[in-house]
């Protein structure tokens, strides 16, 4: 198929993804464990200096940035895909930046980069220099001449490209590298169907060969190509001219070695000479290297071609726009390591560190924590910026969290209201079961963040339920509540009864009933951050209970019923107060008489 369009643009498959370059911009997409699509961008320097318009040289020079930048994209890759998890800098890491300017991630991907060199000196220049050397040595060779040596080379050459082979066909056969060769294979063809002048879709893209003339295997081959020739002539020459034949291996290895950077130079020239050709010889020259990718490539699905095609286009739209912004990935790492940061910061406390990923994330049930399971990197920083103020502070999990559980709802809460308790859930649990689907109406006293009122009505959805508090803050969070958990309460502020009227066939209230004395004796995540007025009954505990006492009967219907929350050994001061009482007791070890229920007579 004719090129309609010419592009500079090559690239690279990485960890579910693919990485696109141009002249001037380069762009890595990946998808990320959620199924998103995620691209991060860089511009590239214009002019790289003199050194990359010296011939050889600039090959040379391109090779290794190939190299390391490479590498680099790689793990950045990984990153994104929850395969690289981040840990806390070690005394090692912190020495290295602070002595050395040396990033310890960096570091790693450069001894990396130096032990993967180091298999393919092992694998392709020693293993068939040493193959090469025995079968050859058990042969005579005399006869040839000069000519022995561009014999020898030549065989030599065709050993390392049987070695290179089986290779890739060895690691072609594991599943992640079955994958990173299906992103191989979306970036070949999204390339090829812009080269057509086709609009860039998966259905455009599929049509198209997964084969393409500037691939890397082609490149490896040119390498080899041109090591063959370089070598076979080399050592012909030097044995021609000065008699001289490297009699011990290990000096025709080292010979091999050395010459590497001008191997990959000379290459990088002849690659840019053919690309400038299109003739038999020049598709002859490509052939090997093209059948080859039959093996680096594989047939992408259309999630891998939407990846490649992300990449490519952000390079298009970067080179277009000089003024476009770059983008970021957004990298991920597991639970189990959030959750061993967090230990690390709150040892002991592990319920409360999983009650933190879970308010975050919004899951509802803790089988949710699977260790492995990824979380964006910067919501795992703000769980651990929570766990280490709660470690700092003291203040209450719960206000640091913005929000509460109560009876199967989530409510907003901040120092203005008192924290929503199990215990508070007893109450509402009598109160549901009690009116059930009838008509009431119904007040909730001392509201504060509405927990009462609200699941009241979310539970009983023919009652008409008014709520009062006399603080102003706390009504507002209230309403708030109400709105998110989708039911209507009639908020009043309200002084008790002040601001009141009709009657009420239920009056529910969990009011302030701590000892004054006993208040300043609380958790200091207590008494420092919930609101004083929400938890201090007075010298007794008992001042609101009296107060609701001397005008409750005013207000409860006839039959109507009052029922309230009260404290540890009040049972006794709240029948001298309202006569005959019904208790509910808790599920304390041992129970008290956690809610009174007081009834109205006709």
């Amino acid at each position: 198929m004719a090129r309609k369009n010419c592009t500079n643009i090559g690239g690279q498959a990485v960890l579910e993804g693919v990485m696109m370059r141009g002249k001037t911009a380069e762009a890595t997409a990946v998808r990320d464990p959620y199924g998103k699509i995620q691209v991060e961008s860089k511009r590239l320097p214009s002019d790289k200096g003199i050194a990359y318009k010296i011939p050889v040289v600039r090959g040379v020079l391109s090779f290794v940035n190939s190299l390391i930048g490479g590498s680099e994209i790689i793990m950045r890759s990984g990153e994104v895909y929850g395969e690289e998890v981040d840990s806390e800098p070690t005394k090692f890491d912190l020495w290295l930046k602070k002595h050395l300017k040396i990033d310890s991630m960096k570091l790693a991907t450069y001894i990396g980069l130096v032990l993967g060199l180091a298999l393919a000196i092992g694998l392709f220049i020693i293993l068939p220099t040493v193959i090469k050397n025995f079968v050859f040595g058990l042969i005579d060779m005399s006869p040839l001449g000069v000519w022995a040596s561009f014999v020898e080379n030549l065989a030599l050459g065709i050993v390392r490209m049987l070695i290179f082979a089986g290779y890739l066909v060895a690691v072609s056969q594991m599943k992640e590298i079955k994958r990173l060769f299906a992103y191989h294979g979306a970036e070949h063809k999204t390339i090829a169907c812009y080269e057509a002048g086709e609009e860039l879709t998966p259905e455009n893209v599929k049509k198209h060969s997964r084969l393409h003339d500037r691939c890397g295997t082609n490149f490896m081959f040119i390498v080899m190509m041109v090591s063959i020739l370089f070598f076979a002539i080399f050592f012909s020459l030097i044995e021609a001219l000065s008699g001289w034949k490297p009699e011990k291996q290990i000096y025709e290895i080292l010979i091999r070695l050395a010459s590497l950077p001008l191997i990959a130079g000379l290459s990088y020239e002849a690659l840019k000479l053919l690309a400038k050709f299109d003739n038999v010889l020049v598709k002859v020259l490509k052939a090997p290297g093209r059948a080859m990718q039959l093996i680096t490539t594989r047939e992408p699905d259309e999630s891998m071609i939407e990846v490649a095609i992300a990449a490519f286009n952000t390079v298009l739209e970067l080179e277009a726009d000089p003024e476009k912004e770059t983008t970021k990935f957004r990298t991920s790492v597991t639970i189990k390591k959030i959750l061993a940061d967090m230990q690390a910061i709150n040892p002991d406390k592990t319920y409360e560190n999983e009650e933190i990923i879970m308010s975050v994330m919004g899951y509802k049930k803790r089988s949710a924590l699977k260790p492995e399971r990824p979380i964006y990197k910067d919501i795992a920083e703000k769980m651990t910026d929570i766990c280490r103020k709660r470690v700092e502070t003291n203040e209450p999990l719960q206000y640091l969290l913005g929000k509460a559980p109560f009876y199967g709802l989530d409510f907003k809460v901040n120092g203005s209201v008192l924290i929503p308790r199990f215990d508070t859930e007893i109450l509402v649990e009598r109160a549901i079961k009690e009116i059930g689907e009838r008509e009431v109406r119904v007040l909730d006293l001392c509201t504060g963040s509405g927990a009462i009122a609200i699941t009241l009505k979310k539970n009983c959805k023919n009652a008409t339920v008014v709520a009062s508090d006399i603080s102003t803050d706390a009504l507002l969070v209230a309403r708030e509540n109400a709105l998110s958990n989708l039911v209507s309460v009639e908020f009043i502020e309200s002084d008790l009864f002040e601001n009141l009227t009709g009657t009420f066939d239920y009056i529910l209230s969990n009011p302030p009933y701590i000892p004054s004395a006993v208040v300043d004796t609380l958790d200091k995540e207590v008494k420092d951050y919930e609101p004083r007025l929400a938890l201090d009954g007075g010298a007794d505990g008992m001042d609101i209970y009296k107060r609701i006492a001397a005008k409750y009967l005013e207000f409860l219907s006839p039959n109507g019923t009052l029922m309230m929350e009260l404290g540890v050994d009040q049972a006794e001061a709240i029948k001298e107060l309202f006569g005959e009482v019904e208790f509910v007791r808790d599920y304390n070890d041992p129970p008290i008489e956690r809610v009174a229920i007081i009834r109205k007579g006709e």
